[in-house]
């Protein structure tokens, strides 16, 4: 196809290299200082991100240990009122001793009453037989009557001596049974006061923890509600970094834009007011593959995608294929995928952010298709042939070059006939 020159401008193709050198060469400028911009404002959003981390970090290990205090506490209470239940019983106890105690005390003191008596009764009998002495059974039987009446007399003053005997022996036996159980009673509660003082200590001793765990509780609420602040603080000022950074990448696209528009108005007027050369032939050619790492085929994916994901199988080869020319081409210095696509000022959607959003954080809307075309490209197909530029051409009908798609590709970067 032959393309319709009416005119051409006086300065020709050097003077539009010039202005395009100068024009790119100030927007280069004023975007590179806004790339540092971005560059910082990235960094301080990476490091508030970071404390925002640290904190969020810091909050859960207070959470855990005040839940682990919290379930610490419910246990010293729960030991707190087993103590106290062990005391109300050992009380029960030593109030039960005490009261067995008095008892034995009060028949010890009866037995001593009972002692004194038959002591003084005792002494009324001895007395009395020693003031009316009688001698043998024999005397005895010479003084009195019958034998009978002699017999039950020395039977008796034998029997109340028997019996006084006897209940003397009762009387010590008894009185030394009633103060082994004394001592034995005093002892038990001796051993009940020692446990009850042991057990109150106990009791003291878990008091103290609880009020100790339930201040340290308090200061891990107070902590955790200063982290909190210090994380919505820091998140409110990550919104407002991002707010920034949104707003000097839209700068950076503005000027981008304004850069593109001006190389489109000098390359429309280069061409003059004629019809560009077109073609939708496309160039098979089988080129030598390249040794590419799972990256760098999935960032060729994720190009395709951003640029040609609606451009059907066509339209994702022939842009995988171009940036495959451009490592092949010596025109370009960039040797491998990445320094292709990440060339200042190339790739719409790595100038505007979008292929870095995609390949860090949406990964899953890449289709099959792109991932084919990345390695159909890859292996060394191109349905280009060595064309290493490309553009939308809707609005630009001037333009020269390859049509699939939405797209017109060329060898030459100002799209003139081929």
């Amino acid at each position: 196809m032959g393309s319709l020159r009416k005119r051409k401008k006086p300065y020709g193709r050097f003077g539009l290299f010039l202005v395009l050198f100068l024009m790119t060469g100030t927007v280069s400028y004023a975007t590179e200082g806004i790339d540092q911009e971005i560059d910082q404002q990235q960094e301080e959003i990476d490091r508030t991100e970071q404390e925002i981390r640290d904190t969020e970090q810091r909050r859960k290990k207070l959470e855990d240990a005040k839940a682990s205090m919290e379930n610490y506490l419910a246990d010293l209470n729960k030991q707190y009122a087993s103590i106290s239940e062990e005391l109300e019983d050992l009380q029960g106890q030593i109030e039960e001793k005490k009261q067995e105690i008095e008892q034995t005390q009060a028949d010890l003191e009866e037995a001593r009453q009972i002692e004194e008596k038959q002591y003084r009764d005792m002494k009324i009998r001895i007395q009395y037989m020693y003031e009316n002495p009688r001698g043998s059974f024999f005397a005895i039987l010479l003084e009195g009557g019958s034998f009978s009446e002699a017999l039950n007399e020395y039977n008796y003053a034998a029997s109340i001596a028997a019996y006084d005997k006897q209940m003397m022996e009762n009387y010590v036996a008894q009185k030394e049974a009633i103060a082994d159980k004394e001592a034995q009673l005093e002892g038990e509660k001796e051993a009940l006061d020692e446990l009850h003082a042991s057990v109150e200590a106990k009791q003291q001793e878990v008091s103290a923890l609880a009020k100790n765990t339930s201040s340290q509780i308090g200061q891990h609420v107070n902590q955790i509600a200063a982290a909190q602040a210090e994380l919505e603080g820091q998140e409110n000022t990550l919104e407002n970094q991002r707010k920034v950074l949104d707003e000097l990448i839209a700068e950076k696209r503005r000027i981008e834009a304004a850069l593109e528009a001006a190389k489109e108005a000098e390359i429309n007027n280069s061409l003059g007011d004629v019809t560009g050369v077109h073609t939708t032939e496309q160039e098979n050619t089988q080129y030598g593959g390249y040794s590419a790492s799972e990256e760098e085929i999935t960032a060729l994916a994720v190009l395709i995608h951003c640029e040609a994901a609606n451009q059907g199988a066509a339209g994702m080869l022939a842009v995988g294929a171009v940036v495959m020319n451009r490592i092949r081409d010596p025109r370009f210095a960039q040797g491998d995928i990445m320094s292709v696509i990440r060339a200042p000022g190339q790739f719409s959607p790595v100038t505007s952010g979008r292929f870095d959003l995609v390949l860090q954080q949406d990964l899953d809307s890449v289709s099959p298709a792109c991932y084919d075309a990345a390695r159909r490209a890859i292996a060394g197909e191109s349905n280009v042939g060595n064309r290493v530029f490309f553009r939308t051409y809707r609005n630009n009908p001037a333009l020269s070059g390859l049509i699939i798609g939405d797209h017109i590709f060329s060898y030459h970067w100002d799209y003139r006939p081929e």
